[in-house]
């Protein structure tokens, strides 16, 4: 981030969108340090295209791995074997990208309560993966309710994830991951909103993954406005 030893790592939910007539992910890779990749989500990759994926990034560039929605959507995060064997195979892309970020999105039709999330934290240790996680809730809470869940995210080592864009980070996190989400491009007034949150957080890391239409270039916009 430039302030202290603060980390920023600033991208978007994946390279396959963005315009270039030549190798999309080395293109992207130009323009940006991160990448979350959505590929995982939707299906579980080969083993040479993850190889392949960080072969054609520079060394510093960093992935995250969403996990697979059989785990997080089908399974709902239970502790099963086709479960644990879902998480290997995200354990196993990690490795292969040199990636310490595991990402979870779970549906607004997950129950989720303290309970439940450390049940999660359990199998998370269980499959290996005791560090790096950070969990997306989609699930209707009062906001009581939602600070007690993301209370107990972070006595299970896990981060909660936010949008910036629409909330402040979570108190007690010492990472601050966001998915920005927006149907138009963000406007100038709400990168300077989520940049006065980023500084306000006091978090070791920051990660910022911006999704829709406008991703590639709200992020560029968020570097340049960062000075980036």
């Amino acid at each position: 981030m430039g302030e202290g030893r603060r980390v920023l790592l600033v991208g978007a939910g994946g390279w396959d969108y963005l315009a270039s007539s030549g190798d999309r992910l080395k293109a992207y890779a130009r323009l940006f340090d991160f990448a979350e990749v959505n590929a995982t989500f939707y299906h579980l990759p080969r083993l040479s295209a993850v190889r392949s994926w960080r072969r054609r990034a520079p060394p510093g560039f960093t992935f995250a791995v969403k996990c697979n929605k059989r785990a997080t959507h089908e399974l709902r995060l239970r502790a099963e074997e086709e479960t644990y064997r879902v998480l290997e195979r995200m354990a196993e892309a990690m490795r292969l990208l040199r990636s310490w970020m595991l990402v979870l999105q779970t549906p607004p039709s997950l129950p989720l309560d303290t309970v439940k999330v450390r049940e999660v934290g359990e199998l998370l240790r269980g499959a290996g993966l005791c560090a790096g996680v950070f969990w997306e809730a989609r699930t209707p809470l009062s906001p009581g309710k939602l600070r007690g869940v993301r209370a107990e995210m972070i006595r299970a080592g896990v981060t909660p994830v936010v949008d910036l864009g629409r909330e402040a980070p979570v108190e007690g996190a010492q990472a601050v991951y966001s998915r920005l989400f927006g149907s138009a491009p963000l406007t100038d007034e709400s990168l300077r909103l989520i940049d006065e949150r980023l500084k306000l957080s006091g978090a070791e890391l920051a990660v910022l993954s911006f999704h829709g239409a406008a991703m590639y270039k709200d992020a560029h916009r968020f570097k340049t406005l960062r000075g980036r």
